[in-house]
């Protein structure tokens, strides 16, 4: 393996139990489209407190987001989805049909695991970054009511 690839895997194997943390939250909240309020601080605060510079509510919607780390090119944006669908609550871990809450909202389209292994792939541009010395942009886009066409 090059050690271009090696920085960038390093870079997210580092912070694993932090994605997986971030997925899990998601995963717990659960929020509709463009409700996603938990969700979007979630990934802000995380975002920034590994070094990326972070804009709230862009494009007009208060839970998108858009959280960059770098300069100059290349420019590398991924989109991170964190929205929920209406009455696929499910309870974590099991392959059977339970609901944690009775009609309630759920990742039936797994976005609570896009988003997070966006935010990983995002991690693991800034690490190459930082490990090669080498110029360009890594900017994850939070990208709201992915459901429902918004």
């Amino acid at each position: 393996m090059t050690k271009d690839k090696q920085a960038a895997i390093s870079g997210v194997e580092k912070k694993a139990a932090l994605i997986g943390e971030v997925a899990d939250c998601i995963w717990d909240y659960a929020e509709l489209s463009l409700q996603e309020e938990r969700s979007a601080a979630k990934y802000c605060a995380v975002l920034e407190a590994e070094g990326f510079t972070v804009e709230r509510g862009i494009c007009s919607i208060p839970t998108a987001f858009s959280a960059s780390y770098g300069s100059g090119r290349p420019v590398i944006g991924l989109l991170a989805e964190y929205d929920a669908l209406s009455g696929m609550s499910q309870k974590a871990g099991s392959v059977e049909r339970e609901e944690t809450v009775p009609g309630g909202n759920g990742h039936g389209c797994g976005h609570n695991l896009l988003g997070a292994g966006a935010m990983a792939a995002a991690l693991g541009v800034k690490a190459w970054l930082e490990q090669t010395g080498n110029p360009g942009t890594v900017i994850l886009y939070g990208c709201p009511g992915e459901e429902g066409g918004a």
